[in-house]
């Protein structure tokens, strides 16, 4: 997917309120706040985004989307049960040295099948790119006017010290993206992947506003593998 693709991490962000956790638990204050600028000005833009793909797909193309989504949400069932399973086993004492054997023979089957489920994603992604890219055009323009909203909310709740916090934290991911430039292969990799999962998600959301705890698990379980589309 083009760079457009990106815009979808900026949503995540604004819904998941991924920076402030880094500095301190959110209040309720923050998030009733941080969800009605979302509702007013972000959900309506994403939707209006996605009904306009959704109408511009093929039949054949939408009954496609509508069966993934259920084969997505059956996964994301299963991996909410497995987290269960192993929260369990953690509190009946197992070592970390159990946790970490018995966490890998539970996981490895759950991600083969999201490796298999993205890979099945390919063709439709594919056939579409263009499609896609124009739809998520209008959230591409409002991405940084939705990103300084973001962090002026949360400053008007933050100390000096977290503030301080959150400064460093900025830089440090300027650091990051700098030694990422430097190893072009490696960082442009990681690009390219978090473009195709995202353009993913995009496509197979359902169109419901999900509460901020439900979107940031619903991120968490995306899978590893990306579906990569040329990148121009």
């Amino acid at each position: 997917m083009k760079k457009s693709i990106l815009i979808t991490l900026a949503l995540s962000l604004i819904v998941t309120f991924a920076f402030s956790q880094k500095t301190k638990k959110i209040s309720k204050e923050e998030k009733a706040e941080m969800r009605a600028y979302y509702e007013e000005k972000v959900y309506p833009v994403k939707k209006a985004a996605h009904d306009q793909l959704l109408a511009t797909l093929s039949q054949e193309d939408q009954t496609f989307l509508a069966q993934k989504r259920v084969e997505k949400k059956a996964l994301h069932e299963e991996m909410k049960s497995m987290r269960q399973e192993m929260k369990g086993l953690r509190e009946s004492g197992k070592s970390r040295e159990e946790m970490d054997e018995i966490r890998q023979e539970k996981f490895a089957p759950l991600k083969e099948k999201r490796i298999a489920f993205m890979e099945s994603m390919k063709p439709f992604m594919e056939r579409n790119e263009a499609l896609i890219k124009t739809s998520m055009e209008p959230m591409k323009e409002n991405r940084e006017v939705w990103k300084v909203k973001k962090e002026a909310i949360l400053a008007q709740y933050l100390s000096a010290e977290e503030k301080a916090k959150m400064e460093t934290c900025k830089k440090e991911r300027i650091e990051r993206g700098h030694r990422g430039r430097n190893h072009a292969d490696r960082g442009g990799q990681r690009h390219e992947e978090k473009r195709g999962k995202g353009a993913v998600r995009f496509v197979l959301w359902d169109g419901v506003m999900k509460t901020p705890k439900e979107a940031q698990a619903s991120d968490t379980e995306s899978s590893n593998t990306a579906i990569k589309n040329p990148s121009k």
